[in-house]
C-alpha cells in the first residue's frame, strides 16, 4: 500500500502531463536518425577570376539555377570547360569574375546622373514618421 501512494500524485490535478513537463528537456528529444552537420560554405577573401556557377551564385546572391540560364542566356561572361580527353563529355560552367565586376564598374561609372541621386537619399539614422509630412506641408505653405 505504501508503494501505490508513493507514485501516486501529490494532488487530484496532477496529472501525467504535468509529470512530463518537469522531465528535463532532452528527456523529450526524439530518437532516431540525425541530419549530418553542414558546415557553412563562404568564399575566400580574394577568390580566383574564374568561379564555378555555385560560387558565382553565392558572389552575387543568386541561385545556381539562375546563374545556369543567365550563361544560357548570353548575360553573363562564361566559359565552359571540359576535358580535352574526351571530346563529348560533359563541360563545367566557369563564370569570369573580374569581367563581371569590371562590367558592373562601367556601369555605375555611365549611368545617368538620376540614378546616382540615390547617394543623395541616404541616412545614417531612420527620420521620424511624421517628419517628412512637416517637410512637405512647410514645402506647400
Amino acid at each position: 500500500m505504501q508503494e501505490v501512494t508513493q507514485n501516486a500524485p501529490e494532488s487530484p490535478a496532477e496529472t501525467q502531463c504535468d509529470q512530463l513537463t518537469d522531465a528535463p528537456e532532452t528527456a523529450h528529444l526524439k530518437t532516431g536518425r540525425k541530419a549530418p552537420e553542414r558546415q557553412e560554405i563562404r568564399l575566400s577573401q580574394n577568390p580566383s577570376h574564374l568561379l564555378s556557377k555555385e560560387g558565382f551564385a553565392m558572389y552575387i546572391g543568386k541561385t545556381v539555377d539562375a546563374i545556369v540560364s543567365m550563361a544560357k542566356a548570353g548575360k553573363l561572361p562564361a566559359v565552359y570547360m571540359a576535358d580535352p580527353l574526351k571530346p563529348g563529355g560533359n563541360a563545367e560552367l566557369y563564370i569570369n569574375r573580374k569581367a563581371w565586376d569590371e562590367a558592373c564598374d562601367r556601369l555605375t561609372e555611365n549611368a545617368p546622373q538620376e540614378w546616382h541621386e540615390w547617394e543623395n537619399r541616404l541616412f545614417l539614422f531612420k527620420p521620424a514618421a511624421g517628419s517628412r509630412n512637416k517637410r512637405i506641408s512647410k514645402k506647400a505653405a
